[in-house]
């Protein structure tokens, strides 16, 4: 299979939607790779820093368009990402390096990607499959309170609003319009109302049917589930 036939599922997710769940499971249900914070370790081996110290930069990304710019003037992904000898730990640095892990794992490698920015990143793959995972508000903060431990709703719901902010700030900055319009996607779903595992049912078939090497005839376009 040629790096241009690899499947990509994509998935941007709402904090306590189950994102990672959600991907972890179907990565498994379709025998490919799944990528999530292991980006974020493998960008921060390569900044030399810790990966917790550069948890926090993550999606606090502003101005990215001449970063965009740059990544794809790298060439080839298949071609190595050399640090320069002076990088100032800035958040477009650390964009800039997961960027380009992203690309590399695309064109090795069938995957699941969760969230920092891989639907627009990828947006040109032709194994390229997007989705979005929503929920409403409060069912999203008793997951979060719940899975992290957090014991006062008032909190729960301040985590919540922060990361809605600040992962549209970031998908906004790469794209602009809105990052939860469901036409930038092919499959929204409402984890809430549909639940884990019908999420990845729907992943799969959707994954099985837009697989490049597939049946060119079975694409599918946008798809809703709520």
């Amino acid at each position: 299979m040629t790096s241009s036939s690899r499947l990509v599922v994509a998935i941007s997710h709402q904090m306590g939607s189950g994102g990672g769940a959600v991907g972890l499971a179907l990565a498994r249900t379709l025998g490919i790779r799944y990528a999530d914070r292991e980006i974020l370790e493998q960008a921060a081996r390569l900044l030399g820093k810790d990966d917790r110290e550069l948890e926090g930069l993550e999606e606090r990304v502003a101005s990215l368009w001449g970063r965009v710019a740059s990544i794809l003037a790298l060439g080839a992904p298949e071609a190595p990402y050399v640090i320069p000898a002076v990088l100032p730990l800035e958040e477009e640095d650390l964009f800039l390096v997961e960027s380009r892990i992203i690309r590399e794992i695309a064109s090795r490698e069938d995957a699941v990607i969760v969230g920092r920015g891989a639907a627009v990143l990828l947006r040109d793959h032709p194994g390229l499959v997007t989705a979005l995972l929503h929920a409403p508000e409060d069912w999203r903060v008793e997951q979060v309170m719940r899975r992290r431990g957090v014991a006062d709703r008032a909190q729960a719901r301040e985590l919540v609003r922060q990361s809605d902010q600040q992962r549209r700030r970031f998908v906004e900055s790469l794209r602009g319009g809105s990052w939860l319009d469901p036409s930038c996607y092919h499959l929204c779903i409402d984890t809430a109302a549909v639940g884990q595992d019908a999420a990845v049912e729907l992943l799969a078939r959707l994954a099985r049917r837009r697989e490049p090497h597939g049946p060119e005839d079975e694409t599918a376009g946008p798809q809703f589930a709520s």
